[in-house]
């Protein structure tokens, strides 16, 4: 009777292990690292955002293959705030992943799926759905900017925060995401 229970033990230990095994081996599937160096690539010229409330819906980073840009995960907004300021934020609402618009009037970027809507300022949920979404989640992923002042030229260099989750919107200013070269 002993040998049979360490029989049936061994049995459902190995069975266990089997049925495990794919799972952590294709765990970089389901979890990818975003570890990947962004490229500097510019988005736009000053000349383009003249007025306040003026944006450039902008793919970063580029690839150059048309069904890889068209990507929802890929496109940002640069927007010139009503207080003159460059701002840069991903397109894809923390809330369900739909793709917010700019309301240069209300300064503020409105989703249509569900009403979430956002600050030009700083990208934080101010209505809807993503105000009850707890911090950091409540927060637009921000693009870091380079301006270039001999040129006017606009480029990306970096994202913060998590596309489609949010950004530790406490720990960095807005005006620090932008950088004068």
């Amino acid at each position: 009777m002993e040998n049979r229970r360490k029989a049936l033990k061994f049995i459902l230990a190995a069975g266990t292990l089997v049925a495990i095994a794919p799972l952590a081996t294709g765990r970089d599937f389901f979890y990818r690292k975003e570890t990947q160096e962004l490229p500097r690539q510019k988005i736009a010229n000053l000349k383009e955002l003249s007025e306040p409330g003026s944006y450039v819906n902008f793919v970063y980073p580029k690839t150059g293959d048309q069904k890889i840009d068209s990507d929802p995960f890929r496109q940002f907004i640069l927007i010139k705030t009503k207080d003159n300021k460059l701002r840069a934020f991903s397109r894809v609402c923390v809330h369900l992943w739909c793709l917010p618009s700019y309301f240069p009037q209300r300064g503020e970027l409105i989703c249509p799926c569900h009403g979430s809507v956002y600050r030009e300022e700083d990208g934080v949920g101010i209505e809807g759905p993503v105000l009850y979404q707890t911090y950091p989640t409540n927060a637009l992923p921000m693009v870091e900017l380079e301006v270039e002042e001999s040129t006017g030229d606009v480029y990306a260099v970096g994202i913060d925060g998590i596309l489609g989750y949010g950004r530790n919107w406490r720990d960095r200013t807005p005006d620090s995401m932008v950088k004068r070269v």
